[in-house]
């Protein structure tokens, strides 16, 4: 009872900062998703370290830790190396007016932006997906009685509700409380077990072996280093620094915070294989290594967990509304009032993030499809803008890539990997139509 007291505090605690620290009215697209020139470079750091640190990633990076020790290393580095190129492009986000990513990719080509603004929507919605999973997985255990569904519908709709109501700066404001329970509640107990370890080891059954981690997974844990430069959480932070130094000390202390994240929780899934605990359901990895090693409060790393779930949860709630409202509902219906779009996108978001949420109940599968979707025709699409190829040949090249995608997997072909050869096939149409409107040209 105490342990699920201690839980819905702690939501309510998140959910309280969140509206009152909420926008005062929000009336336009542009004051709901972003805060130009306005923060410092901590909120920015936290803001980045957050987001991509999520519950989920915590979760997943214990579970393929215990399956594949040190192989995770590969999200980090790419991670890192992503938000290092960021830094080197830093004036071309802080340059452009847009709102969202689809505004500085398409550079105000309608049919490209509704382009980029469909892809960017369903990827936004396939994470927060993932992020109402991981909630649900991580509270099951403390709250059994209730049925699972109502644990993944009733708390994602109470953190939603204030992204709702305030925006970009709740998200903010939320990210630096959640930081301060990340490090005091799961940096600083795993540090502690790491330096005292050998007191604390169990050793219940012989060590379980560790796999090699297959290329296509490798390659997929890697595309956050071209996910991140593209990616809407990036855009709006760098844009909302108060100046260019600020904005890349955040980026640069976001990747470090963020490393530190994820190298802790590959070590969590790595003790538990070494020490031959068995785990039905390895995505429990991370709950139950505070349950064996820190029993007596093994609760404060399910606090922190769901505080990275909740920052995720928010974060990819106002970019699938930021992304609907400017990239798609503007677009069609300029005579409504944009507060008026905004609550239209928000009440589309939660419904089918929620039904796919209930439907596919796979953390790692929704957050991986959602990476190779965006990667897949985005990639494509830049390199299409860099070489100069009409926007129109662009948004036909495209189409046919998603059109592709989809007849693969509707008759389930084989391809191996995935992972290169959807971005392979865009690549490859893009340049093919390069070469087809070099030689149209008189």
């Amino acid at each position: 009872m105490t342990e699920q007291i201690i839980i819905i505090v702690a939501i309510l605690s998140f959910i309280t900062i969140g509206f009152i620290t909420k926008h005062g009215k929000i009336q336009s697209i542009g004051d709901f998703t972003i805060s130009r020139n306005k923060l410092g470079w901590f909120p920015i750091a936290a803001g980045i370290s957050m987001t991509f640190a999520g519950g989920a990633a915590l979760l997943n990076m214990a579970s393929l830790g215990y399956t594949f020790r040190w192989y995770n290393l590969v999200d980090p580095i790419a991670v890192t190396s992503g938000l290092i190129i960021v830094v080197l492009f830093i004036k071309r986000y802080r340059k452009d007016t847009g709102v969202t990513i689809s505004d500085m990719l398409s550079d105000s080509n309608k049919s490209l932006s509704v382009l980029i603004g469909l892809i960017t929507s369903i990827v936004f919605l396939l994470f927060l997906a993932a992020q109402f999973v991981a909630l649900s997985k991580l509270l099951v255990p403390y709250f059994p009685s209730i049925n699972p569904k109502l644990l993944t519908i009733i708390p994602s709709t109470l953190i939603f509700s204030y992204v709702f109501f305030g925006g970009f700066t709740s998200v903010t404001r939320t990210d630096i409380m959640q930081f301060f329970f990340i490090l005091f509640l799961f940096l600083v107990p795993i540090s502690y077990f790491f330096i005292f370890k050998e007191n604390s080891a169990i050793n219940i059954s012989p060590e379980i072996s560790g796999q090699k981690m297959p290329i296509n997974l490798m390659i997929l844990l890697a595309f956050p280093l071209l996910y991140i430069p593209f990616s809407q959480d990036i855009n709006i932070r760098v844009k909302s620094a108060v100046s260019k130094k600020k904005a890349i000390l955040g980026v640069l202390l976001g990747a470090f915070i963020y490393s530190s994240i994820i190298i802790a929780s590959t070590y969590i899934g790595i003790t538990l294989a070494k020490d031959g605990i068995v785990l039905d359901d390895p995505e429990s990895a991370l709950s139950i290594f505070f349950k064996t090693y820190f029993p007596s409060i093994g609760i404060i790393a399910i606090i922190a967990t769901l505080a990275a779930i909740i920052s995720s949860l928010d974060s990819y709630s106002l970019n699938a509304i930021s992304s609907i409202s400017n990239d798609l509902l503007l677009k069609f219906r300029t005579n409504k009032k944009q507060r008026t779009i905004i609550n239209i996108s928000a009440l589309f978001v939660f419904t089918f993030s929620l039904i796919i949420a209930l439907f596919f109940n796979q953390v790692l599968s929704l957050i991986l499809t959602a990476l190779l979707i965006y990667i897949s025709v985005l990639i494509p699409i830049v390199l299409g803008k860099s070489i100069k190829i009409n926007d129109q040949l662009i948004f036909i090249s495209s189409i046919i890539i998603i059109g592709v995608i989809c007849i693969i997997e509707l008759f389930n072909v084989e391809l191996s990997p995935k992972a290169v050869i959807y971005p392979v096939i865009g690549i490859s149409l893009m340049l093919l139509f390069f070469v087809i409107s070099k030689i149209k040209r008189p």
